[in-house]
């Protein structure tokens, strides 16, 4: 896999943004809060805690992932970014004063910063690109309908990659090696295990860019770890149950996260059931059965979002982007994702965790199942209000690559990879595509009893 151009030349810009962003804190530390100067080594001490914030932060909300993620997202980054790492050092600073400092500074220092980040993130963006040019990339595939997907969701990425060729894994293989020598990159897409390795072996030897899509198996043995037996090499995946300390920390952080949010948002949850509620005089909270740990079923709330009669004919539906079930209400707080705000008294009851897989209803879960028989997989932990696959899926992700971020996130759970995720979901909140419906021509598991129905509909 070949490493992009220019690294020096970024990695400086990535360190003048970073620097631009300790030195306006500095600064404003001595316009605004000149009691909190030190001796010489204190200060040092405060600014090394404060780039521990930002680098932390700038970690968890990828604000430097120039290439990775689009110009817009960076932005919301960096904002994020320095508004948690301000608001810790300011929580540092007051508590080393023994006294709260007034707010008016730091909103000065926060003000400037995003001021001087918005123009450099631009900056370093076009650096990027110029430095590296759209990789001259194929896809290898197995089946045709998935290729046009992937090559439609490759493409919206024009700066990254132009796509020279959507080749079909039955091509003879000194074709497709003849094709990957003239490429950048390279994208395998359920291809045969056997002509798997062949192709792989020459993407490594000539350092191309390769990227597998992951089925099942290579998901589940993701953390897989390096063991011998005698001298023979093996992968050992252990998938065992998050131990006892793991989840009474998870649980704890479950109870005080939801109480404090309950607490904190009461007032916006009045505001919205009262707008709900006037909205089409119908009740403002959704009930819905749906599935968390080992199968169990559980009633989630949510604040209603669509008209009431919006399954009157009993077959379930996924919202699709231009859905007119919705209401004018609805659309608001389903952008900002505020419809989700009542299940903090799931989580609080114990039927579901801040972090998980989506809870799915029953009879949607059991066809995915039949499409997908690791489905199942889901229910080895606690359906969550947010997790990977909400995070970096989208509403409208293929139920497919949710299940592999399920996966990934049960094979991986930690405290400290909930903590990010909580984090990471405030970003979400700002990005419109991470709640855009499912179009009319999308695959999903529903689709067959969609068309079963309306068949049904014609015959009447």
């Amino acid at each position: 896999m070949t490493k992009r151009n220019g690294s020096i030349w970024i990695f400086a810009t990535k360190a003048m943004l970073f620097l631009v962003v300790m030195t306006v804190f500095f600064v404003g530390q001595i316009l605004f809060y000149e009691q909190t100067l030190f001796y010489f080594w204190g200060n040092y001490i405060v600014l090394l805690l404060y780039a521990a914030n930002v680098y932390s932060a700038s970690k968890i909300f990828q604000a430097f992932d120039f290439g990775g993620e689009n110009l817009s997202e960076i932005i919301i980054s960096w904002i994020l970014c320095l508004i948690v790492a301000n608001t810790l050092q300011y929580l540092i600073l007051s508590l080393l004063e023994l006294m709260l400092l007034p707010i008016v500074g730091f909103l000065g220092i926060l003000g400037s910063q995003i001021a001087l980040v918005i123009p450099l993130a631009l900056l370093n963006d076009k650096l990027y690109y110029h430095l590296n040019p759209a990789h001259k990339a194929i896809i290898i595939y197995r089946e045709a309908n998935k290729a046009e997907f992937y090559r439609g969701v490759i493409g919206k990425h024009r700066k990254k990659f132009d796509i020279r060729g959507v080749i079909s894994q039955e091509e003879p293989i000194q074709i497709l090696l003849s094709l990957i020598r003239e490429s950048e990159s390279v994208f395998f897409l359920d291809v045969d295990e056997i002509k798997m390795d062949r192709l792989l072996q020459c993407c490594f030897l000539h350092n191309k860019r390769t990227y597998v899509l992951p089925n099942f198996s290579s998901v589940m043995i993701n953390t897989a770890k390096l063991s011998w037996i005698s001298n023979t090499p093996v992968f050992l995946s252990k998938s065992p149950e998050p131990d006892v300390v793991i989840r009474m920390i998870k649980r704890s952080m479950d109870i005080f996260v939801s109480l404090l949010m309950i607490v904190g948002l009461s007032w916006l949850m009045l505001v919205i059931w009262c707008a709900v509620r006037l909205c089409d005089r119908s009740p403002a909270i959704y009930k819905q059965t749906r599935i968390t740990k080992g199968g169990k079923l559980f009633t989630l709330y949510k604040f209603r979002s669509m008209r009431p009669d919006a399954e009157g004919d009993g077959i379930p539906r996924l919202s699709s982007s231009d859905d007119d079930r919705i209401t004018p209400v609805g659309r608001i707080i389903r952008g900002a994702r505020l419809d989700e705000l009542p299940q903090l008294f799931n989580v609080f009851a114990g039927s579901m965790s801040l972090v998980g897989p989506r809870p799915e209803r029953p009879e949607i879960a059991a066809q995915y199942e039949e499409v997908y028989p690791c489905f199942a997989l889901r229910t080895k932990v606690k359906a969550g209000m947010t997790g990977l696959a909400q995070i970096y899926g989208r509403y409208n992700t293929a139920p497919e690559e949710k299940l592999f971020l399920d996966v990934m996130y049960i094979e991986t759970l930690s405290i400290w990879e909930d903590f990010k995720l909580l984090l990471q979901t405030i970003k979400v909140i700002f990005m419109p595509s991470s709640t855009e419906g499912i179009t009319s021509d999308a695959t999903t598991a529903l689709r067959v009893e969609e068309q079963k129905w309306e068949k049904r509909e014609k015959a009447r």
